[in-house]
C-alpha cells in the first residue's frame, strides 16, 4: 500500500465518519512506508486517516536524500489539506517527526511520535537519538511497545506511552493460500536482525514441509538464491489480499528477531488469524505471546523441533492462539483508550491555554 488513489479513498471514507473521542478535532497518521499495518491499525482505532507517505526503494539509503525531500513535500501537502488538530507520526525515520514538528510551529496542532524498535535499536539509526530526544520532549507523547523503550524515552524527560498490542482485524476465515502437507509461512523483510540462514538450515533439515519466505528477496545477501532447499518459496512482495491469503493457509507463522526488546508485528498477525506461531526466546515476546506459540532461541535446531511440536498437535497450538487472541483484545483495548484520552486531552489543554 502506498500513498495513493487507494489511499486517497480510503481517508475519504474515514473522513465521512464522526470524529471519534476528538471533540476539538481529528487527528491524522503520517507514515513515511510504503505499507504499516500498525499505523493503519491505530488510525483506524482512533479515527484518524492513516497516510501511508513513501517514493522510490524502501530502505535503501542511496536514494534516501531524494526521497525525504520528495515525502516531506507530500506530508506538507496533507497537513495543508488536513489542518488536523493532531498528528500521530511514525519513527524512524527520523526526518518524519522532524518534518511533523516544523508544521506544528506553523499550524498549532499538538502531535504524538510513534517510536518503532528502529528507532533506538538499530544502529543504522542511532545517531538520530539526540534528535529523537528533542522531538519527544516536545511531543505530547511518544508511544512505544515495552516497558524498557519507555523507560528510555522517560529518561530524555518525555513522556511515554505504551501501545503494545493490536487487535487487528484480519478475518481468520478468509480466503487462503495453501501449499504442501504442512506449511510454514516465515515472515520476514530480510533485514539484520532476521536470522534468515537459520531459517533456510531448518528448512533443508525438514524437506516434506514446505516454507514460504515473504518480502523482496532483493534485500538479501547475493548468494542467498543459490542456496535455497527445493522446499523453499519466495513469494517477493505480495499485495495485501495476497499476503493474507498465504498467512490463511499457514500451518504454522514463523517470526524471528535476534535482537531483544523487539515487538513482532507477524506475531500480532498470526494471533488475528489465530494461527501457531514460532518466535524468539526473549522476554517480551514471552510475555505478549504466551499462549499458542512455541519460543526458540534462533538456531535451526530449535526451528525444526518447533515445527515438529506444532504439526504433532496442531489443534492444541490453535485453540491456544485463540485463546489468546481473546485475552489480549482486551489489553489492546484498554492501552488505545489511554491514547484516545492522551490525545483528546492534549488538544483540549492547547485551546484553554
Amino acid at each position: 500500500m502506498s500513498s495513493s488513489a487507494g489511499l486517497l479513498d480510503k481517508d475519504k471514507a474515514l473522513a465521512s465518519q464522526p470524529s471519534s473521542a476528538h471533540e476539538s478535532g481529528r487527528w491524522i497518521f503520517v507514515t513515511w512506508y510504503p505499507y504499516c499495518r500498525r499505523s493503519d491499525a491505530l488510525g483506524a482505532k482512533l479515527r484518524a486517516p492513516s497516510y501511508l507517505i513513501h517514493y522510490l526503494r524502501f530502505k535503501d539509503p542511496r536514494v534516501a536524500p531524494v526521497k525525504y525531500v520528495l515525502q516531506a513535500v507530500k506530508t506538507c501537502w496533507v497537513l495543508l489539506k488536513e489542518r488536523p488538530k493532531g498528528v500521530l507520526v511514525a519513527s524512524p525515520p527520523v526526518v518524519a517527526p522532524l518534518v511533523v514538528w516544523f508544521g506544528s510551529l506553523i499550524f498549532r496542532y499538538k502531535y504524538v511520535v510513534d517510536a518503532h524498535s528502529g528507532t533506538f535499536q538499530h544502529t543504522r539509526w542511532s545517531w538520530s537519538l539526540p534528535l529523537q530526544k528533542f522531538l519527544a520532549r516536545r511531543a505530547s507523547a511518544t508511544l512505544v511497545t515495552n516497558e524498557h523503550m519507555a523507560e528510555q524515552v522517560r529518561g530524555w524527560g518525555a513522556r511515554a506511552h505504551l501501545v503494545q498490542d493490536l487487535a487487528l482485524n484480519l478475518n481468520p476465515h478468509g480466503p487462503a493460500a495453501t501449499r504442501g502437507e504442512f506449511h510454514v509461512v516465515f515472515i520476514c523483510t530480510f533485514s539484520v536482525d532476521e536470522p534468515v540462514d537459520a531459517v533456510v538450515e531448518a528448512a533443508r533439515m525438514l524437506p516434506d514441509v514446505a516454507f514460504s519466505f515473504t518480502g523482496d528477496p532483493s534485500y538479501a545477501a547475493r548468494e542467498f538464491k543459490m542456496q535455497l532447499p527445493p522446499n523453499v518459496h519466495l513469494t517477493g512482495f505480495i499485495p495485501d489480499d495476497d499476503y493474507l491469503a498465504l498467512l490463511r493457509g499457514a500451518d504454522a507463522i514463523l517470526v524471528l528477531t535476534k535482537e531483544d526488546h523487539t515487538m513482532q508485528r507477524g506475531g500480532y498477525e498470526a494471533m488475528a488469524l489465530e494461527k501457531p506461531l514460532i518466535t524468539s526466546r526473549w522476554p517480551l515476546l514471552q510475555q505478549v505471546f504466551s499462549k499458542g506459540t512455541v519460543h526458540v532461541n534462533n538456531s535451526a535446531q530449535e526451528i525444526v523441533g518447533a515445527v515438529q511440536r506444532i504439526r504433532d498437535n496442531p489443534t492444541l497450538y490453535r485453540q491456544s492462539m485463540a485463546v489468546l487472541r481473546s485475552e489480549r483484545a482486551s489489553i489492546s483495548e484498554a492501552q488505545i483508550e489511554g491514547l484516545r484520552h492522551l490525545c483528546m486531552n492534549s488538544v483540549s489543554w492547547e485551546r484553554s491555554r
